[in-house]
């Protein structure tokens, strides 16, 4: 079952906010490499986490691309009003919350 765009959206957004702490050039310039190189958009983000974590990956390298993941996810957990756990990745905190607003806006039907 597909996630609501406004959650979609709302990931989206902090994935912004945390790339944007490097300046508007660097967060433009991964967005451009991640489309160019890896093949994925920008708003296909919440839909394909492993693709960006990989292009993140490619970019940072291994250390670096932990850094801005965990950054992401502890932006996530807190717009989303979810607890943070150290070892939930990227991918996984991006799964989570998808189910978590499939299930409540399945419950509000």
């Amino acid at each position: 079952m597909p996630t609501d765009e406004g959650t979609e959206q709302k990931i989206l957004k902090c994935v912004d906010e945390v790339l944007g702490t490097l300046g508007d050039s660097a967060s433009q310039a991964i967005h451009y490499y991640l489309e160019m190189n890896v093949g994925l958009k920008k708003e296909e983000i919440p839909q394909k986490p492993e693709l960006f974590c990989e292009g993140l990956n490619l970019i940072f390298g291994q250390q670096g691309a932990n850094f801005v993941g965990s950054s992401i996810v502890r932006k996530l957990m807190a717009n989303f009003g979810l607890k943070h756990k150290s070892t939930l990745t990227l991918t996984k905190a991006i799964e989570l919350i998808k189910a978590e607003h499939r299930t409540t806006r399945d419950s509000n039907k």
